[in-house]
């Protein structure tokens, strides 16, 4: 059985864009966020899920939901959260292994949006699958930070990780998540870790498509590439059942108005930030960053 490829990004990168491209190959299979490596056992992963103010178990439940009673439904949602509470003392890699041996001969594809934004995560990461392939994907961090706030908007609770504590209130900037998630994964996995622009994969080319087939180690045939285009036809795509809906990022998710796709495609590194009530641009790292990547 293949270690699990995660596919590790910064919010609003298109982390679950991108697993659903992959879990339409027929060689992968693509689950949602799963948010275990917040815990070394799954009882204290319960109990984090359970004082969370968000809806980090809901990719979880509707992962074993799918894998373990064939639906993610709400009763199914119900037997899946039983399933987990019956086996606190397993280890959260014991789980992933788990998982991963129920999806076989496929291979396991794991995105993860939450381990980035600390170090503590990825190396439990590290240690729990140290043969593992990662691929790091970004995004123009002009694109994600308007995507971001505006998500914020309508929302009463904004992680601490999306802000900027040096105003008070602390302000919403997205460039804090974006450059804090980059360097942890470049620090934890350096060249290990392919890096691939979203931006690349969501044009839908061929070229970027094989290209993930080739990091996944599976077959880039016309059929495949054709299925990875359609990750609406996921398994997970789309809102899950009332008991458990989310598990996806919200820039798959939620609907964004026209004013704000068309400012978030207007993408720069040299104007003010629409988002910041100061004027004030990126941050110096920000912009060296983003140009390493590839993005001008």
């Amino acid at each position: 059985m293949q270690p699990p490829l995660f596919v590790l990004a910064p919010p609003f990168c298109g982390a679950s864009f991108v697993a659903g491209c992959l879990g339409r190959h027929p060689q992968l299979y693509a689950v949602p966020e799963l948010c275990l490596m917040m815990a070394d056992e799954l009882g204290e992963l319960l109990e984090i899920f359970r004082l969370s103010q968000g809806p980090q178990a809901d990719g979880l439940l509707r992962t074993i939901a799918q894998l373990e009673f064939g639906a993610q439904q709400d009763q199914a949602i119900a037997a899946a959260r039983h399933w987990l509470a019956q086996r606190p003392e397993w280890t959260t890699r014991r789980l992933l292994d788990e998982i991963a041996a129920r999806v076989a001969p496929r291979r396991l594809v794991v995105p993860d949006t939450e381990a980035p934004l600390r170090p503590l995560d990825l190396r439990r990461l590290q240690r729990g699958f140290p043969q593992a392939a990662s691929i790091h994907l970004t995004r123009h961090p002009w694109t994600q930070g308007c995507l971001l706030s505006a998500w914020t908007r309508d929302r009463l609770f904004v992680p601490p990780d999306f802000k900027d504590h040096a105003f008070v209130p602390a302000l919403v900037d997205p460039q804090v998540a974006w450059l804090r998630c980059n360097a942890n994964i470049e620090s934890a996995f350096g060249a290990r870790a392919v890096q691939q622009q979203v931006e690349a994969v969501e044009a839908g080319g061929d070229d970027a498509l094989a290209n993930l087939c080739r990091h996944a180690g599976v077959d880039a045939t016309p059929a495949a590439l054709a299925a990875m285009r359609d990750p609406d036809g996921w398994t997970y795509a789309g809102f899950g059942p009332g008991a458990a809906p989310y598990g996806l990022e919200a820039d798959v998710l939620e609907a964004f108005d026209a004013e704000d796709l068309a400012r978030a495609e207007q993408a720069t590194l040299a104007e003010p930030l629409p988002w910041r009530p100061d004027g004030s641009g990126f941050d110096r790292r920000v912009v060296d960053m983003a140009r390493r990547y590839g993005y001008g």
